[in-house]
């Protein structure tokens, strides 16, 4: 990597050909042409206020040791770098100065993505759409087009992890790539997640700065490296402390409205709401989604200047504060949980309107439809309440609006992930005879399963994936049509046949009848075969048995053990079929402790449960699964739970037919339903693939 310096390209020169440069370095930060980052409001805003300041402003001698601080980070330093202050401005300042030189020495390819409610990119789903959006072209055709958070995410780590993919500064032979998120204490809705890291793991060449307000996130306390899932010994920490103090703009503000009486109380409230938006928001929106009384606004509008000049409109004619830290002081109002509160209760009251009227299409206001979702999330809605958003009315409400598909499945992942959180608590706290833990086991099960069929269905009928892409095609928001067929009508039928076979009575007969309307018109359709343990007489070969009690390993007297099949041995003592498992590796030891697992004492069983999933967990794949599905009888309802949650409509299961039946589909995973959440759980996972089939076929 060139050891060239911020001195050697980025001074303050006023040069025309230096100006020139640095306002290409500056379009360049703004992501490709005819791209969804390029046509960015906010980022846009962003660029043009830091181009602004350049002009204005010299570089303080104060941040020329910072800047040769991040140069010598990025040449020798570990691949993560954690910028802290308590002024955002300086480090927005600095920050932002630094990529732009970055840019104009051909250092490095740089994403810088400003975390910001002030510019639309607080929410996850929105910072995950920029993010991508920045990378070149060739991005969006090595990963095809990301259609879901998740698969944005899987993306940007993909990019990040392999360089060479996304970059090819300074040169193809040593691709270099910054990222910069600046602003992450401003998250709004609980990312990062430490569950599922975005930012770990950098590949050759990457090299990944935060810029935070502390080391510790507030409230929590969770130190922002956890969060971020990194490591001491590859973070390092820089320290920013503003130049000077900054006049307290805010504060004057309050004060110039405290002395206009009602008339200034009026204004208050209109700065409290728009505190609590999570972007920038229309006038129009914030009396009709945020609940802002017009006299309220015209309030602010007739307020005094230092009050007047906290907000901005945008290119758009939404209403923004001018900055982060006008915001911040507004948004620590006791009263902007109540508004938020008001919000979500304004979107789900409608909701119910809309699905209990005749005519349910209405004219939802723009920013409830696309924020409805991340202010559940940080209220802590209740999962009934998430999965009203998992529904026929707002997958309505979300097709008139701009980049609906990514935003309707960030709320169907808000679900899931709801439902996930109330299951993996129930297993840990119910108990297996009580009757309502396995009732409300198996109706958050049926709403994790529920979740990823609406969303593998979605995503089938974007279709993307198996369209030719132009490899210089900038990230473009996809669409959906929701005619076009998800071509899994086969698959369907097949699980709710595989289904009714594993009941009986009265709840085969309803099953049944689904399954006879989801085969109408194929061909014959059979039941799949379940996972499960079986006995092999081959398996009781005397020969065998005696060299193994002579002290053979595995290897030397063959397998007995199918990955098709577990097959358990029939004619050896508990230790000697523990010995034999033991000396196993991988995936092996895995199939090998599944196979005893009948055959063992209570003692016994529970350690060998531990073998087959640690070895899981860490070997594991798709023929794997069948495998540890085979276990379900005997795992804790924890370990059953995570590996349904974790496995359901993962990168191996994705697809909506792989998801229903086949290797690690729905189907393998049914004795898994069965131990969480017993036949309820079985006839609740058919209803919800017959009923997500009539509404997404």
């Amino acid at each position: 990597m060139s050891r060239r310096t911020w001195a050697d390209g980025f001074d303050d020169s006023t040069g025309g050909q230096e100006l020139a440069v640095r306002r290409d370095a500056l379009q360049s930060l703004r992501g490709p042409e005819g791209g969804y980052a390029r046509s960015h409001r906010g980022l846009a805003s962003f660029w043009r206020t830091i181009a602004e300041e350049i002009r204005a402003r010299p570089t303080s001698p104060d941040i020329l040791p910072l800047l040769t601080q991040l140069d010598d980070w990025l040449v020798g330093g570990p691949p993560c770098g954690m910028v802290v202050s308590a002024s955002p401005a300086a480090r927005t300042a600095l920050l932002a100065r630094w990529a732009s030189s970055i840019v104009e020495r051909k250092a490095a390819e740089v994403i810088f993505v400003p975390v910001s409610p002030c510019l639309g990119t607080a929410v996850e789903r929105d910072m995950l759409k920029l993010f991508f959006g920045l990378f070149k072209g060739s991005a969006t055709a090595m990963f095809s087009r990301p259609r879901s958070p998740g698969e944005l995410a899987a993306a940007i780590r993909l990019a990040i992890g392999g360089v060479g993919w996304v970059s090819s500064v300074p040169d193809d032979e040593n691709p270099q790539l910054l990222v910069i998120l600046d602003g992450l204490e401003r998250a709004a809705d609980g990312w990062p997640d430490p569950r599922i890291p975005l930012l770990r793991d950098p590949g050759e060449g990457a090299h990944i700065v935060v810029s935070v307000d502390a080391e510790e996130h507030a409230p929590s306390g969770v130190p922002w490296r956890d969060r971020l899932a990194w490591v001491a010994e590859e973070t390092t920490l820089i320290s920013c402390s503003a130049a000077r103090p900054a006049p307290d703009e805010p504060a004057g503000a309050r004060s110039a409205l405290e002395s206009l009486g009602e008339e200034g109380a009026l204004a208050v409230r209109a700065l409290e709401a728009l505190a609590a938006s999570l972007a920038p928001v229309s006038r129009d929106d914030l009396v009709r989604a945020v609940g802002v009384d017009p006299a309220e606004l015209e309030a602010l509008e007739r307020a005094p200047d230092p009050a007047r000049r906290l907000v901005v409109t945008d290119d758009g004619g939404a209403y923004r504060f001018r900055d982060d830290a006008g915001r911040a002081r507004w948004a620590a109002s006791d009263r902007v949980a109540a508004i938020e509160d008001a919000i979500v209760e304004r979107g789900l009251s409608t909701l119910r309107a809309c699905k209990a009227a005749s005519e349910p299409h209405v004219a939802w206001p723009p920013y409830l439809v696309e924020y409805l979702g991340a202010h559940m999330t940080r209220r802590g809605a209740g999962v009934t309440d998430c999965m009203a958003l998992v529904s026929p009315t707002w997958l309505r409400a979300w097709m008139d609006r701009p980049g609906c598909l990514v935003g309707f499945l960030a709320d169907v992942q808000r679900a899931r992930c709801a439902a996930t959180d109330v299951l993996l608590q129930a297993c840990r706290s119910g108990t297996e005879s009580d009757s309502g833990a396995s009732a409300e086991r198996a109706a958050r099960v049926c709403d994790v399963v529920w979740c990823a069929f609406v969303d593998g269905a979605l995503c089938a009928k974007e279709g993307s994936h198996e369209e030719e892409r132009d490899p210089a095609e900038p990230y473009t928001e996809p669409t959906v049509d929701l005619a076009r067929p998800t071509g899994a009508a086969r698959e369907r039928a097949e699980a709710l046949v595989t289904f009714a076979s594993l009941l009986t009575s009265s709840d085969q007969q309803l099953v049944q009848r689904w399954a006879t309307d989801a085969c109408a018109g194929l061909d014959q359709i059979l039941p799949r075969p379940i996972p499960c343990v079986a006995t092999d007489p081959s398996a009781a070969d005397p020969e065998r048995t005696r060299r193994i009690r002579a002290g053979a390993t595995y290897d030397e007297v063959d397998a007995y053990l199918s990955r098709d099949m577990v097959i358990r041995p029939t004619d050896l003592s508990p230790d000697e079929a523990w010995r034999l498992a033991e000396s196993r590796e991988g995936e092996s030891r895995m199939v090998s402790f599944a196979g005893i697992l009948p055959d063992l004492p209570e003692d016994m069983r529970e350690g060998a449960v531990r073998e087959v999933m640690s070895a899981y967990w860490a070997h594991g794949d798709r023929l794997a699964l069948r495998v540890l599905s085979a276990c379900a009888p005997w795992m804790s309802l924890a370990d059953a739970a995570r590996v349904l949650c974790s496995e359901l409509g993962n990168d191996w299961t994705g697809d909506l037919p792989g998801m229903l039946v086949g290797f690690g589909s729905l189907t393998e995973l049914s004795p898994l339903l069965q131990r969480l959440g017993g036949t309820a759980a079985i006839v609740g996972v058919a209803r919800a693939i017959a009923e997500v089939g009539q509404w997404l076929p």
